[in-house]
């Protein structure tokens, strides 16, 4: 009976990935058999870095950023981002819906992705679930990094009736016409 047990564990785990159902905000329970999320963060956690290598807290929309999931060693993971866009990078990780998760159970130390902040000025929410053994994983929302998106398409139209803009760049045209019919003047 136990075998039977352990081969129906095995083939509900995802050695070679989790299914893109699993890809969901906060990203969903590993299916390894009655095992719940192990509570807390663990070492685990998420940071993003600009192109520099540096760990930043706000990006600029619609710019790439490498996103790290790091800890203790760990067999599987799964990460989802609440806005963007998400791709592996390096081996041992693939796409799973819009999310990555990993290819084999083999021991990793970290989940490396390229993320592609949102279009426009958000608040984006990078979540991860690690699973560290068969009934050990941590998640459920608990490994997450809120990042503040800036710039980009506004998320609100100005105001009915504000002209601000509109002045600017008439009289920015008014002067430039000025200029240049002083300028042809000049040269006649």
């Amino acid at each position: 009976m136990r075998v039977l047990l352990s081969v129906i564990a095995a083939l509900v785990a995802y050695p070679t990935g989790a299914p893109s159902d699993m890809c969901t905000s906060p990203p969903g329970k590993p299916e390894h058999g009655s095992a719940d999320f192990t509570a807390g963060t663990g070492d685990y956690l998420i940071v993003v870095k600009g192109s520099d290598g540096v760990e930043v807290s706000q990006v600029a929309a619609g710019e790439q950023y490498t996103v790290e999931v790091s800890g203790s060693p760990f067999e599987g993971a799964l990460l989802h981002a609440s806005a963007g866009t998400l791709a592996p990078s390096g081996d041992g990780f693939q796409m799973t819906g819009a999310c990555v998760t990993h290819t084999s159970r083999d021991a990793k130390d970290v989940l490396t992705a390229t993320w592609t902040a949102p279009a426009s000025g958000t608040t984006a929410t990078l979540q991860a679930n690690v699973v560290v053994s068969h009934q050990v994983f941590h998640g459920g929302g608990a490994i997450k990094l809120d990042v503040t998106v800036t710039g980009g398409t506004p998320t609100e139209a100005p105001p009915a009736g504000d002209t601000t803009t509109v002045e600017a760049v008439a009289s920015g045209v008014a002067a430039f016409s000025m200029v240049t019919a002083l300028g042809l003047a000049v040269l006649c």
